[in-house]
């Protein structure tokens, strides 16, 4: 799920997000802290998304993207797995955009962090995340799980509910303001 971060689209913004994602008490598992770079190292993150941007002339908008996959504490699953699904998701679905890929160990659920370059370092390009985009990661971060034999959460249907006797007749005289907002919003 991309988190909404429209207020903190600066650099500062960025820089605070990158050092957020890094802490070693969040990362730290044994003696490997689990973060890692995709088309950039961790320690200089933040100068190789805003030299890219620079480079590009797109320094402006928005900066980044901020990625969550997240792991039911009943899932059995090592904070190593979960990273490298993490590090193989990110290489496959943003090839060409710097990725910091942080994996937190700090609380029930295991959960991974991506911080995406809004800007593809190799072709200049910005990340445009619109609803298509946002449900062909969601299906390839789920194909992934399953590949490593985890559970998928299933969206369910939302329950239509029936229309009572009363709103039925309203209707059926043509005066029943939910049919006309329903037609006004299908107009």
């Amino acid at each position: 799920m991309f988190l909404p971060e429209r207020k903190v689209q600066s650099r500062a913004g960025l820089s605070s997000i990158l050092n957020y994602c890094q802490k070693e008490k969040k990362t730290r598992h044994g003696d490997r802290q689990l973060v890692t770079g995709i088309n950039c190292l961790p320690a200089s993150a933040y100068r190789e998304f805003v030299s890219t941007k620079l480079f590009y002339r797109k320094d402006s908008g928005r900066m980044f993207y901020h990625l969550l996959q997240s792991f039911s504490p009943d899932e059995a699953i090592t904070p190593e797995t979960a990273h490298e699904i993490a590090v193989k998701f990110a290489s496959e679905q943003f090839q060409g955009y710097e990725v910091l890929v942080a994996t937190h160990v700090d609380r029930e659920h295991i959960h991974s962090h991506f911080i995406i370059n809004s800007v593809n370092s190799d072709m200049g390009n910005k990340y445009h995340a619109d609803k298509d985009a946002i449900q062909k990661l969601r299906d390839a971060s789920d194909k992934l799980c399953l590949e490593y034999g985890l559970t998928v959460v299933v969206p369910t249907e939302k329950a239509v509910k029936p229309m009572s006797a009363a709103e039925y007749r309203s209707a059926d005289k043509c005066q029943s303001w939910k049919v006309a907002l329903a037609i006004a919003i299908d107009d």
